[in-house]
C-alpha cells in the first residue's frame, strides 16, 4: 500500500471517504483518498507493547468486537523522500469496535510481511528524515527483509451506528485489500482519520550483507517518529530534508 508522507489521493480512493493520514514517511495502508496531517503529540506509549495489546484485542471473543482477515495484499512502499523503495507483501487484519453512538475505532494490522527493494539504486526509506541522527542513504535493488505494523483508524459516522453489517471481505474486488476500501465498504459515508501508525522493517542480515543500516521504524510522531533506515550506503548529500515530527 502506497506509503503515506503524501498530500494526494492514493489508488483506490472513493468519493464518499474522507481518510486523513498522519505524517507517515512511507508506511503501507493508506492506499485510499488521503491527506497528510502532521501530529505533534508527544508519546510515552511503546508501539511494540501497543501492537501486543492490539493482538490481544484481535483475539477477543467479545460480541461487540468484529474481526476481519487475513486478506493477502501487496503494495508499493514509498519512503520519506516520496520515492518507492520497495514492494511489500503481507496479510491484513481488521478489528472493529464501537467507541460511541456514532464513532468507531478500527485497528488494521499488517502481519507476515516481507519486502523486496526496487531495482536500481534508490533513496533509502529514511533518506529525507535525519532527525534521528541517520543521514541520507541509498538502497540497491533485490534485497529482502521482513515487515509488520499497524495503524489505528478513527471513524466518525454522520448518523449513529453506520457500520454496514452486511459487508464482507472477499470477492473479485476485495474491499479488505486496501485501507480505504475497507472503510468505504464497512462505513459508507463516514469520515475517518489516521493519526497513529507504526511499521517495523528488518533486513535479513544472512542474505543482505550489503546493508549498512538494516532496521527501519516508520512511526507517527505520537509513536516516537521514524528511526533507522534500510540502506546499502550513506551519502553526504541527498534530497531536501523534510520535517516529519
Amino acid at each position: 500500500m502506497k506509503r503515506r508522507f503524501i498530500l494526494i489521493a492514493l489508488a483506490g480512493a472513493v468519493t464518499a471517504l474522507a481518510l486523513t493520514v498522519g505524517s507517515a514517511a512511507g508506511a503501507p495502508g493508506a492506499d485510499s483518498q488521503a491527506v497528510a496531517k502532521t501530529s505533534l503529540l508527544a508519546t510515552t506509549i511503546d508501539p511494540f507493547q501497543e501492537e501486543l495489546a492490539i493482538d490481544a484485542m484481535a483475539a477477543s471473543t467479545d460480541p461487540g468486537t468484529k474481526h476481519f482477515g487475513p486478506t493477502p495484499s501487496t503494495s508499493p512502499d514509498s519512503g520519506t523522500c516520496g520515492y518507492d523503495w520497495a514492494q511489500d507483501t503481507f496479510d491484513r487484519f481488521f478489528t472493529v469496535h464501537q467507541t460511541g453512538s456514532n464513532t468507531y475505532r478500527v485497528d488494521e494490522q499488517f502481519k507476515n510481511g516481507t519486502f523486496v527493494t526496487n531495482p536500481g539504486l534508490n533513496p533509502s526509506p529514511g533518506a529525507c528524515d535525519s532527525s534521528d541522527g541517520y543521514g541520507p542513504g541509498v538502497v540497491s535493488g533485490g534485497l529482502t527483509g521482513t515487515m509488520h505494523g499497524y495503524l489505528i483508524i478513527e471513524v466518525t459516522c454522520a448518523t449513529p451506528s453506520c457500520f454496514n453489517s452486511g459487508a464482507s471481505c472477499g470477492g473479485l474486488i476485495d474491499p479488505c485489500a486496501t485501507t480505504g476500501g475497507f472503510v468505504a465498504t464497512f462505513f459508507p459515508g463516514a469520515a475517518s482519520t489516521i493519526d497513529t501508525f507504526f511499521f517495523h522493517y528488518a533486513g535479513q542480515d544472512s542474505t543482505n550483507q550489503m546493508l549498512v543500516v538494516h532496521e527501519w521504524k516508520n512511526a507517527s510522531c505520537n509513536r516516537g517518529g521514524n528511526h533507522g533506515d534500510i540502506a546499502t550506503a550513506s551519502t553526504t548529500t541527498g534530497p531536501p530534508e523534510i520535517a516529519v515530527c
